[in-house]
């Protein structure tokens, strides 16, 4: 599929509603669905037997809506297939340290982040909306302030993105992206004091 029908299909899964969503959110996974079941598959090995393929695949597929979601249409570096296949890498390492805590006792509290956000979210839909509008702005500030490039190296940092990866994504040496980051953490630091 080329890049341009995946960008309508995306835009038709954010902008669409019912039934025309569903048939374009198909139409992505029809196309990445191996890579779905191929990181699913690399995660569910023998010493994690007890959680068992389908709950892995379930969850690269929640990672994989929300790449479609979150993904940049507007930038050229950076193709969907490999931000989906970052996101799912990095989504089923968290979802794998989050079981194998829960497991092993109390979650520490960066631990346990992302399950005491779903909490609240269920406990104060209000407060869970204030706190969206926040981030929004926040990148709104962040988006303004760094050129398209630093934007793109740090939407991948902060995804969790390693500087090797980002050089490979974007076509440049590895220290280039710490350098990159480097001043973009500088940068960011003078605007949130002035802000």
């Amino acid at each position: 599929m080329e890049k341009k029908q995946i960008q309508t299909l995306i835009q038709r899964v954010r902008t669409s509603e019912g039934e025309d969503r569903q048939q374009a959110f198909d139409g992505l996974l029809r196309q990445y669905r191996p890579l779905i079941e191929a990181l699913a598959a690399r995660f569910s090995d023998e010493e994690r037997a007890e959680l068992g393929r389908d709950d892995l695949r379930q969850e690269a597929l929640l990672v994989f809506y929300r790449s479609v979601m979150t993904y940049d249409t507007e930038q050229s570096e950076v193709e969907f297939g490999l931000y989906a296949k970052v996101c799912i890498y990095h989504g089923l390492i968290s979802y794998l340290r989050l079981k194998e805590n829960q497991e092993s006792g109390p979650l520490s509290l960066s631990e346990g982040f992302e399950e005491s956000l779903s909490e609240a979210e269920a406990e104060d839909p209000v407060a869970t909306l204030i706190e969206r509008e926040r981030e929004q702005a926040l990148d709104l500030v962040i988006r303004e302030n760094l050129s398209a490039y630093e934007y793109r190296i740090w939407r991948l940092y902060v995804s969790g993105y390693t500087a090797g990866e980002i050089g490979r994504a974007e076509g440049k040496d590895e220290k280039s992206v710490h350098n990159a980051i480097y001043r973009i953490r500088r940068k960011l630091r003078a605007v949130l004091r002035r802000e």
